[in-house]
Order: C-alpha cells, then sequence, then structure tokens
C-alpha cells in the first residue's frame, strides 16, 4: 500500500469515527431532552367517576423553555426541526396520531425566534393545576350527557396566530387548546364558565367524529354549519347558563344573507359562511344558523335525546326541522 492510499484509508476511518459520534451524540441529546420532557410531568389524567370514561390532559406548553435552550444551544439548527424533535415528538402520538382532520404541518406552529419572550412570559403566568380543574370538571360534566368509548385528550399550547380559534378539534380524541386569551379566562373567574363550555363544544365535535365520520365523508357547507349549531346547543345543556350561543346567535332570519349561503349548501365547506364576517354575511353566521336549524328540530322532536339528534344526518335535521319555511 502506497503512502497515498495509507493517508486516504486513515482519512476515512476518522471521518467515520468523527461521523458516528456525532450521531451517538445527538442520539444522546434526543435521549436526554425526552427525558428531561417526562420529569417535567406535563400530563394530567382522570376518569369520569360515573362512567370510567378516560381523558388525559396534555400541556405542551411546558416544553417549550427546553425548546428555547435548545435552539440556544444549537444556533446552527433548525428551528422546525428542533421544534418537532423537542416539543412535537414526546407529544405526537396523544395529541395527533390517527386524528381524523389533521391536515396540516404541525411545523406551522414553530415560533420566531422574536416570539420567545413574549412566550416565557405568557407560562409562567399559567397555573396548571387550575386548568386541570377547569377542564375536568367540563369534560366530566360533557361526557355524563354524551358518552364516548374513546380516550379524549386535551393538549395545551401557547398562542398561535396563524389560527382563528382558541380551541380546535383534530379528531376524535385529540382536542387542541392554544392559550391565547385564555389566559385571562384563568385568572378572572367569571370568565371561566366560557373556558368550560368552550371545550365542551370540542368535545362534542369529538364524539360526533368518532361515532359518523369516515374517510371518504364529504363535508359540506350544511354539514359544517349543522356540526357547529350541534355543538353550540351541546354547551346549552351541559352549561345552560353560560355559552357562547349569545355571542354569536342572531334571531333573524334575513332571507338576504339565506340567498348568499343557499345554492352553497351541498358545496365543500368553507369557514366563509361557518365564520361569516366576509361574502356580505355578519360574524358567525353559520354558527347562528347552524343552532337555530338544531333548535327547530327540536322544537318538532321534543323527546329526541342528545345521541339521536347528534346522530341525524344534516339533511334530515334541515327537512324534519322544517327550517326552510322561515325563509319562504
Amino acid at each position: 500500500m502506497n503512502i497515498t492510499r495509507k493517508v486516504f484509508v486513515s482519512f476515512c476511518i476518522l471521518l467515520l469515527f468523527f461521523i458516528l459520534s456525532a450521531c451517538k451524540q445527538t442520539e444522546k441529546s434526543h435521549e436526554n431532552i425526552i427525558m428531561e420532557n417526562e420529569q417535567q410531568n406535563i400530563s394530567y389524567s382522570f376518569k369520569n367517576p360515573n362512567t370510567g370514561q378516560e381523558f388525559t390532559i396534555i400541556h405542551a406548553y411546558m416544553l417549550y423553555n427546553n425548546y428555547f435552550e435548545t435552539v440556544k444551544d444549537n444556533p446552527d439548527e433548525s428551528l422546525n426541526q428542533l421544534y418537532q424533535q423537542v416539543i412535537i415528538e414526546p407529544i405526537y402520538d396523544a395529541c395527533f396520531k390517527d386524528a381524523e382532520y389533521d391536515k396540516f404541518s404541525v411545523f406551522e406552529w414553530t415560533p420566531a425566534e422574536s416570539d420567545f419572550n413574549n412566550i416565557r412570559v405568557q407560562i409562567e403566568s399559567l397555573d396548571k393545576d387550575y386548568m386541570n380543574k377547569l377542564f375536568e370538571e367540563s369534560l366530566v360534566k360533557s361526557s355524563d350527557v354524551l358518552s364516548s368509548n374513546k380516550k379524549t385528550t386535551v393538549c395545551v399550547f401557547p398562542e398561535n396566530e396563524r389560527f382563528p380559534s382558541d380551541m380546535m378539534t383534530l379528531g376524535t380524541g385529540k382536542i387542541t387548546v392554544f392559550l391565547s386569551e385564555l389566559n385571562n379566562y384563568f385568572k378572572l373567574s367569571e370568565l371561566d364558565n366560557y373556558t368550560k363550555s368552550g371545550i365542551s363544544h370540542e368535545y362534542h365535535h369529538s364524539v360526533w367524529t368518532e361515532k359518523h365520520f369516515t374517510e371518504d365523508y364529504f363535508m359540506t357547507v350544511l354539514d359544517n354549519i349543522i356540526m357547529e349549531g350541534s355543538a353550540i346547543m351541546f354547551e346549552t345543556l351541559v352549561y345552560p347558563d353560560t355559552n357562547s350561543k349569545d355571542l354569536v346567535l342572531d334571531e333573524s332570519f334575513n332571507k338576504e344573507y339565506w340567498s348568499k349561503i343557499e345554492t352553497y349548501l351541498e358545496s365543500s365547506g368553507t369557514n366563509d359562511f361557518i365564520l361569516g364576517g366576509s361574502k356580505g354575511l355578519p360574524d358567525y353566521y353559520g354558527y347562528s344558523e347552524g343552532y337555530k336549524m338544531i333548535r327547530s328540530y327540536l322544537n318538532l322532536h321534543p323527546d329526541a335525546t342528545v345521541e339521536e339528534w347528534t346522530s341525524k344526518s344534516p339533511r334530515e335535521i334541515l327537512e324534519e326541522g322544517n327550517y326552510l319555511a322561515n325563509y319562504e
């Protein structure tokens, strides 16, 4: 073997050594991160004492300080990659896996470094035990009214301005809460009930998904309107004195507004009709109409149980509630 070849072989061995060392160091770093996350005790589990139904609350925001430190120690690494490693991987199975509506990339949730300080302040103001108490009460009361065969997990994240809502359901047993203005909810007792009714709202979405959603289900505008209206009706049953009904309900039957949406009822769902505020519609137009559709159905079928009207198709709710008579 000549000198040049010996040098080349030695270089390859040395390079391989460095690569293996780097891989081992990365693996060790990852294991340390997982261990640190577990030590933070970010989850709280409980059962409905009446039914045994299982629930878990995961305080994902508690992982963020570890994420900030990891970003600081690895300035050349991708923020998305570190976010995936430190925040998403430890909770992926509980919060995201098999979620029927999980059609977005969690990389969209990666905060910019300029937001780190604001998130730190937000996290420091939170009372985990108090949040557990609020969520537990709502989930137990909700499951007393409408039971599920699946475990329900609520995952709590810091504020995310990329989403229009403070809460959303990703699928069966998958509820996500973005703290946002909910920080104030946990400090001001008069707003606590709105937080609990919001959880109740999302719980209904979760159970409906479990019982009725399939891979080939085509979500129309009418589907979405009825889905939101059903969840608001469910809120009023669980929390009759404080819920979102009065925040969204318009008791008028405006024919001009209805004409803007009627021809699209069987089209693919869009938030423009549900949230309102565009296309010449008032805010929360779809929520209001959906609630009134459910109410019309229940006025004509007062003995229908929650399970029964939740199982009805949107077209059945519309027709058997004689709702269109309001616009003749």
